[in-house]
């Protein structure tokens, strides 16, 4: 699929002279498909260090205040569009993208459906269950260590996991997913 025409209220969100934008879906439904923040903190600093822009996407209150504190804390280089945009506008921003990283969630579907290259981080779940955005190679699929949690997946929509795999996905470093973007761009 093509870029779609950003809007004026969405070319105002973004700084005046960004560099690669790359979108990052931090939550997912589950704990156990859910990257550490203090842990994505570490990938966003790294990406902005090497000039990029980083749009942070989620949904509902509580997401919404966190990415916002995230955003205020990190610079300009880093902005919220929780509640900033409506799903269509959303949707051409996506389309937009030089790089998504999301979760195990819906943000990489639909990154994935305008062909913008997608890294998922995976916790208690598996890309090979079935559930990898279309398209993507298997090498942008990041994994827990699988020496440490070996049962892994230990569901399908990860909502179930054995007593000690809840942070299984902290086991994935921040540089390895960094370097993985970059290798995107």
């Amino acid at each position: 699929m093509s870029k779609g025409a950003l809007s004026q209220q969405t070319t105002e969100l973004l700084p005046k002279n960004f560099g690669r934008l790359i979108g990052i879906a931090p939550f997912a439904a589950h704990q156990g498909k859910m990257y550490p923040l203090p842990l994505m903190e570490e990938v966003i600093q790294m990406l902005v260090d090497k000039k990029h822009t980083i749009l942070l996407f989620g949904g509902g209150k509580h997401e919404e205040n966190i990415l916002n504190g995230i955003s205020n804390k990190m610079g300009p280089s880093v902005v919220s569009v929780v509640g900033k945009l409506n799903f269509e506008e959303e949707l051409v921003l996506l389309s937009n993208l030089d790089a998504m990283l999301s979760m195990d969630s819906g943000n990489g579907h639909l990154a994935a459906n305008y062909g913008v290259p997608v890294i998922t981080i995976w916790g208690v779940t598996h890309p090979h269950a079935g559930f990898a955005p279309f398209g993507q190679a298997p090498s942008r699929s990041l994994i827990p260590d699988r020496e440490v949690y070996p049962l892994i997946p230990t569901s399908i929509y990860g909502n179930k996991f054995p007593e000690g795999y809840e942070n299984a996905i902290a086991t994935i470093p921040p540089l390895q997913i960094v370097d993985k973007i970059q290798e995107l761009l």
